[in-house]
């Protein structure tokens, strides 16, 4: 299998993956979508706090849906990784949800504890229904559990590399029940949330499009060099690039996040590699900029060819080192916002769905799989580089 297979087999069973999810019984979908509409729709007036506790890629995938919650005006998300605040306030509605697909995460064992000890209600989702995670939920009154089985018979894991089933299983489940919440009536059915993974899974499908010669070219010029590589990217974008971020890190590349703490300047040869669905991003556009007057080069990873990003590369003559990660023309046609920043956006962009972001995901995924062809790199070495 050449690399460039390995990138599309990758694809592939990341479709699998998502498609999985289709056969869940619809009773337990259903449970699923109870609780949290019960929690999120209840008309209280009060303010309600959802605490999202998970780490790494599992973390990306939840906060993922979290930032989507910020719909309805009462609903608080808060994460780990908050600086101003992370602390249960027993004064206000608190729902946690733990993600983590071996069951063992330590942290998030800890915050489970500190859940309990609150009576706080937890809901965890997980891979491993022999894990510590799985038998301290079970054991608890306040607790509600949603494991996804893995899938078997994968024979080449390489293609699913180092967890990315769970936590692409875990944004795909969230982000179709994201529509059951927005127009949900309790225990009906779950229509939507199937026609949601439906599209999601066409969408997917459409990355075994992308023109493999250039595709190979991309993939060299990204892979072939010493500098280092610099990710950006803004809210959704952002946890994909995060995600790929850790995922290049684990190809034993020298990896930071732009505007990260430590992360030092470009320098001629590094690698600056920008996830943007609009391409209008106005920190993308800036960070682009910045790499280009330094000598660095840049590799975006977009969906839309009619952006401000993409101008500037044809006009820097960078058309080449452009990916464009293809999605329908229905989700295409939501980005038609020219002066996209983090602070400044419409509540239509802050709540649409994450079909750009979801297949620049399963395309990074992919793109490691490749690269861990490309670089005879093991499956066992990149456990050896994981948190």
């Amino acid at each position: 299998m050449s690399s460039i297979d390995s990138f599309y087999g990758s694809v592939k069973i990341q479709q699998q993956f998502i498609k999985q999810l289709e056969e869940i019984k619809k009773e337990k979908i259903l449970e699923l979508i109870n609780l949290l509409a019960g929690f999120i729709l209840d008309e209280t007036g009060r303010t309600k706090v959802i605490y999202g506790i998970a780490e790494g890629r599992s973390a990306l995938a939840l906060y993922d849906f979290l930032q989507q919650s910020v719909k309805y005006e009462n609903i608080y998300p808060v994460t780990l990784d908050d600086p101003i605040r992370r602390y249960i306030d027993p004064g206000k509605e608190n729902l946690v949800i733990a993600a983590t697909g071996s069951g063992e995460t330590k942290g998030v064992l800890r915050y489970l504890e500190d859940a309990f000890k609150l009576n706080v209600p937890v809901v965890l989702i997980t891979a491993n229904v022999n894990s510590r995670a799985y038998s301290m939920v079970s054991e608890y009154d306040n607790g509600f559990i949603f494991d996804i089985e893995p899938l078997k018979g994968i024979s080449n894991k390489n293609l699913a590399a180092l967890g990315s089933e769970f936590e692409l299983k875990l944004c795909v489940l969230l982000n179709a029940i994201i529509p059951e919440l927005y127009h949900h009536d309790p225990g009906k059915d779950a229509d939507k949330y199937y026609s949601t993974l439906e599209h999601i899974a066409r969408n997917a499908g459409l990355l075994m499009d992308i023109d493999p010669a250039h595709l190979d070219e991309w993939s060299d010029k990204v892979l072939n060099r010493r500098g280092n590589y610099v990710v950006d990217g803004v809210s959704r974008s952002g946890f994909v690039a995060n995600a790929f971020g850790m995922r290049l890190t684990h190809l034993g590349r020298n990896v930071f996040m732009r505007d990260g703490p430590t992360t030092p300047a470009f320098l001629r040869g590094d690698a600056y590699l920008p996830i943007t669905g609009s391409g209008n991003t106005r920190e993308i556009i800036e960070g682009a900029i910045k790499a280009k007057l330094r000598g660095a080069d840049i590799f975006p990873i977009t969906v839309n060819k009619s952006s401000k990003l993409t101008g500037l590369m044809e006009s820097w003559g960078y058309t080449k080192n452009i990916m464009f990660v293809p999605i329908s023309q229905e989700d295409m046609d939501m980005y038609r916002e020219k002066e996209a920043s983090k602070i400044l956006a419409a509540k239509s962009v802050q709540t649409r769905p994450s079909i750009s972001e979801l297949n620049s995901y399963i395309f990074t995924n992919a793109f490691i799989a490749l690269g861990m062809d490309m670089l005879g790199v093991s499956e066992k070495y990149l456990a050896q580089k994981h948190v």
